[in-house]
């Protein structure tokens, strides 16, 4: 059975550990359960159980034990989904069971010395937008909703190096989690983001800091100190 989450103490169950498990409860940080434009789940199972969130047609899937891959597709299928990110397992099962293009990413883990700098440690989100818009294709108006939002409530944090910025898109339990690494096209190929990168992991040095990427960034990362760790899923609606 999956039911929409009523209360806090409904995701009590949510793993301590785990990329899944970790943007689950940033959202849940971030928008509580009053908004109806981000929901939370919960699937119980006869061997296992899931959590899930969804803001606006984008789900998390953090799944414990044996899961009912059948019903959770159901679930799917009957909301209607954009994308699932999930775990490796997961992506594999519901990939068969729904109509959906599966992408691997990559999970990487900074294993390297950092070394701290100078950066700056609160960039208008406006100056970040204009940086993240030469690499990523994103439009300003959603991305600068979620991100205000998640600035407001610290649980997103961003950080900017001579023409370089990344998000450190949550730090919870231990485990931190670097998203939007960009550089102005004038600036790159001077190593900034890679300075920037090794600053961020000094920082946050008493967490383990992780990235994912696609397989065309992989050089990149293992130059700037991470180690490759496994595999996560996006499941693309078709």
């Amino acid at each position: 059975m999956i039911r929409r989450a009523q209360t806090d103490g409904e995701l009590d169950g949510l793993p301590k550990h785990g990329i899944e498990a970790q943007k689950i409860r940033a959202l849940l940080f971030c928008y509580g359960l009053k908004y109806d434009f981000c929901r939370f789940y919960v699937g119980e199972f006869h061997a296992g159980c899931a959590f899930l969130a969804e803001l606006n047609g984008g789900f998390v899937l953090s799944e414990c034990g044996v899961c009912g891959f059948e019903e959770l597709a159901e679930f799917f299928v009957f909301c209607g989904f954009a994308e699932i990110f999930c775990s490796e397992t997961a992506g594999e099962r519901l990939s068969r069971l729904l109509p959906c293009r599966l992408e691997k990413v990559n999970v990487m883990r900074f294993k390297s010395s950092a070394v701290p700098c100078d950066i700056e440690t609160e960039p208008p989100l406006g100056d970040v937008y204009g940086v993240l818009k030469t690499a990523f294709d994103i439009e300003y108006e959603p991305w600068y909703l979620d991100m205000s939002h998640r600035t407001r409530h610290g649980v997103t944090r961003f950080r900017r190096l001579d023409g370089s910025v990344l998000a450190i898109q949550h730090d919870i339990n231990g485990e931190a989690l670097l998203s939007q690494i960009a550089t102005l096209p004038e600036k790159r190929g001077r190593g900034n983001a890679r300075r920037l990168i090794s600053a961020v992991c000094a920082e946050l040095s008493e967490s383990r800091v992780y990235v994912i990427c696609e397989d065309g960034l992989l050089d990149f990362y293992r130059k700037s100190g991470f180690v490759h760790v496994g595999y996560a899923c996006r499941l693309l609606s078709e």
